[in-house]
């Protein structure tokens, strides 16, 4: 199982990779010997691990390959790709530039179509959802409208094999009309999330179309943007990752209520704290009093609950959710 693969990584780096942090830095020709492998496809993962940020070298005449503690990976991890998220806003900016200086090849109308009326951007929002092959992504915001009632195209569209993943505000569980309509929506198998503030309403289809309220401060959603795939409609979907990533799971409750998942607890934490810090499985179940397939299932547990593939994913989402 290839643990690091969203890193980037293939499955030899990993295994590089862990048996540094299980067993301690080591000399190229060493750390061959542990793995039963060539010195030069060791040389090659030791390359693409430091390139990475993964493990560094000590300097002669040791010259040892050290691995950075996990917690400082993710660090890495999570600011490469804040960085990433930031030279995407630039781009955008930059695209909004150009498109007002000089039309180009592309025309901007080809690229941004401004609707107006609230009858018109609500078939603006059904031709988002009816766009959508694979996959919907919302942000939901308040003002809430008014008549809110359950989504029939959304329905319509996960029948037909649409996967919608929606982040709510947590002022909607207040408001009991749209949460009525949101259980519906996550009984016929939306995934749900909700967190503190959104930054505004979002609507996007695969990575092909998106609409962004104008005005979004008023329920009556007179103004709003369609994007159509740019540099801004890329932008649009990192912020939806960024959010999603960040915000805690929804779950129907048997009252039909909507219940944002516990956060994690202290023991659960302190297990996670160790894991990170580097310690095996037997040397944090020992640290805890607890045998090795109790940490193992706890740890799994926690991967299910914060949707995460790996125990590296599982120490991001923690520290972005504030939990280590």
């Amino acid at each position: 199982m290839n643990m690091l693969g969203s890193t980037g990584l293939g499955a030899e780096d990993e295994a590089a990779y862990l048996d540094l942090i299980r067993r301690g830095a080591a000399s190229l020709g060493d750390l061959a010997l542990r793995l039963g492998w060539p010195v030069g496809e060791v040389q090659r993962a030791v390359d693409v691990l430091q390139g990475e940020g993964f493990v560094h070298r000590t300097p002669p005449p040791a010259e040892l390959i050290v691995p950075v503690p996990p917690e400082l990976a993710v660090e890495q991890l999570v600011q490469r790709q804040e960085e990433e998220f930031e030279r995407i806003r630039k781009a955008a900016y930059r695209l909004a530039a150009e498109a007002t200086k000089q039309g180009g090849a592309r025309r901007t109308e080809e690229l941004l179509e401004i609707v107006t009326g609230e009858t018109a951007v609500g078939l603006a929002f059904d031709r988002v959802q009816r766009t959508a092959r694979a996959e919907m992504r919302e942000l939901v915001a308040p003002p809430y409208v008014a008549s809110a009632e359950v989504n029939s195209t959304q329905l319509a569209r996960q029948g037909a094999g649409v996967a919608y993943r929606v982040v709510y505000d947590s002022s909607a569980l207040s408001d009991e009309v749209l949460a009525a309509s949101a259980v519906s929506h996550v009984r016929a198998g939306e995934q749900a999330r909700i967190a503190d503030v959104l930054p505004t309403k979002l609507a996007v289809a695969d990575h092909e179309l998106a609409l962004l309220p104008l005005d979004w401060a008023t329920p009556a959603q007179d103004a709003a943007l369609l994007v159509h795939p740019c540099s801004l409609l890329d932008a649009l979907v990192a912020l939806f990752e960024t959010v999603w990533n960040r915000a805690s799971p929804l779950s129907v409750t048997e009252s039909n209520s909507l219940q944002a998942e516990e956060a994690m607890s202290a023991e659960d934490r302190h297990l996670l704290s160790l894991l990170v810090a580097g310690l095996t499985d037997d040397a944090a179940g020992a640290r805890l009093g607890i045998s090795r397939r109790t940490v193992a299932r706890r740890v799994q547990q926690l991967m299910e609950q914060t949707h995460s593939r790996s125990r590296l994913q599982l120490g991001w989402h923690a520290r972005d959710r504030g939990w280590l």
